[in-house]
């Protein structure tokens, strides 16, 4: 391994004469990381740079041009590339047709990556976005191409005027409102009248996802992680001064959408999938633990980043157009692996689940793994510190670093268990850092997954990583932060739990 001059904790530096080991400064600002250096020593042996992965190929940018991946923007998946780099790479040998799983599916890359393949798929996914998503996928392989091109055909020649007799109305929830410009929701409302004329069931079904596709790109909203950012043409955005650029009208934009999809159904034979997906919907720590032991040859998956990013609002209107409403935001946003500072505990919740499952004793071995690890306590002792001292921007950090760790190490105790022998688990994720302390996300779940009894046999590098935030980059000064992708392997004489 060729280790960068300096390393993402900071105060960490390689020492030649050390045998490559990391030394850490005689300097008490230094001396609060120790559990976190010792744990870097432990797995710095097999901390890869690998200069196959980008941040393009481990993100949706690569997918932005590849056919029915491109009819939904969604940046927190990974590309189908990687997911063929993986299945090539970790196919068992002498099985027909291997098992994957995602537990966190998202937009279902994994899982139709995976069928065209042949391998058979599973996934669990929460957010109903995902699902519309996989479900439009499906249903392209068997559409009508003619009767989808005479509907196409048919919108083309309709007037998108303003009608008083609409029957449909958006279903806005509280952050949605104001989201278009008002001839722009008058011609969703015409569209949406439209479309329901449509007898075949499956062109009707696309026709609707279309609409859901386009709705942030006619609106004076953008996704910006944390929340939606607001044009300053909206009515909603008084004081900001963002301007997202050119807003298309909905005639427009949907057009567009229609034929991209149409050209994509028509090349369906070239990406051909079978439609033996089992999709879950639901919550991966509700649903993991029903699972059977030992089933799958494959994970691959990417869980939320502990980054602060809230689906629940940067979706908020696709969320809306499928019919949640303000309730139903609130409760899929407590329901997602806590990943926002907004998300409370679940300890008492998951000890009341596996206890209702006589599994008592996994529940206590997986706490046991989460309260030992010491890189999590003195990462959070530090954090907890800080916010008593009044010196991070939001005080629920620590306690959502704290949960996602703590549910985190359930996923993977779980992952272990239904993976066969022999199988792999790959996962994408990205460190973090609060208030300049680096939480090394990468070290301290290959961590979970050694206590599962699983070997940590792999941390891919990215060539280029993270950086900090500007805000935290004019404060703490730059420092890069890891994106990884773990590999984890489930040996002859490994323990199940």
């Amino acid at each position: 391994m060729n280790p960068p001059e300096k390393m993402a904790l900071d105060g960490l530096y390689w020492n030649e004469q050390n045998n490559g080991e990391l030394s850490l400064k005689s300097n008490k600002k230094y001396s609060k990381i120790l559990a976190r250096s010792t744990l870097y020593n432990e797995y710095s042996h097999i901390i890869k740079i690998n200069e196959k992965l980008n941040r393009s190929i481990v993100s949706n940018q690569a997918n932005k041009n590849i056919p029915f991946y491109r009819w939904l923007k969604y940046k927190e998946a990974f590309s189908c590339d990687l997911v063929e780099f993986v299945l090539n790479r970790f196919k068992p040998s002498g099985i027909s047709n291997p098992k994957v799983l995602d537990p966190f599916t998202g937009m279902g890359t994994t899982l139709t990556s995976a069928l065209k393949a042949g391998w058979c798929a599973t996934g669990i996914e929460i957010l109903p976005l995902g699902t519309a998503s996989i479900q439009a996928r499906l249903i392209a392989q068997t559409v009508n191409l003619k009767e989808f091109e005479k509907q196409l055909n048919k919108l083309k020649n309709c007037k998108f005027s303003k009608s008083s007799s609409c029957n449909y109305h958006f279903p806005h929830i509280r952050i949605t409102e104001k989201a278009f410009p008002k001839e722009t929701e008058t011609a969703i409302s015409i569209y949406q009248d439209l479309i329901s004329n449509i007898k075949d069931r499956k062109v009707r079904y696309l026709f609707r996802f279309a609409c859901l596709s386009v709705l942030e790109e006619v609106s004076f909203t953008r996704k910006d992680g944390q929340y939606l950012r607001w044009d300053s043409r909206s009515e909603r955005s008084l004081k900001s001064k963002f301007n997202k650029g050119f807003i298309p009208d909905f005639k427009t934009a949907i057009i567009k959408k229609l034929i991209i999809m149409f050209e994509d159904i028509k090349h369906r034979s070239e990406w051909k999938i079978s439609s033996q997906i089992e999709l879950i919907e639901g919550s991966c720590l509700r649903e993991l633990p029903k699972l059977k032991d030992c089933q799958f040859h494959l994970v691959l998956t990417s869980p939320p980043y502990c980054n602060r990013y809230d689906y629940t609002r940067t979706y908020a209107l696709e969320l809306a157009f499928l019919g949640c409403d303000d309730d139903d935001i609130k409760n899929l946003r407590q329901d997602l692996l806590s990943c926002t500072v907004e998300n409370k505990t679940k300890r008492n919740i998951l000890a009341l689940e596996y206890a209702s499952q006589n599994r008592r004793d996994f529940y206590e071995a997986v706490v046991d793994a989460f309260e030992k690890q010491e890189a999590v306590q003195e990462v959070l002792k530090i954090l907890y510190k800080l916010r008593d001292e009044g010196q991070l921007n939001n005080n629920n950090i620590p306690q959502m670093i704290e949960n996602y760790l703590f549910e985190m190490s359930f996923v993977i105790h779980e992952l272990a268990r239904v993976l066969t022998v022999g199988g792999h688990i790959v996962m994408v994720n990205d460190n973090v850092q609060y208030n300049g302390e680096e939480v090394p996300i990468d070290l301290i779940l290959s961590d979970f997954a050694k206590s599962a009894g699983l070997s940590v046999d792999n941390i891919w590098v990215l060539p280029k990583g993270k950086g900090n935030s500007s805000q935290q980059m004019g404060t703490h000064g730059r420092n890069e932060i890891r994106k990884c992708v773990y590999i984890w392997s489930k040996k002859k004489n490994a323990r199940n739990k």
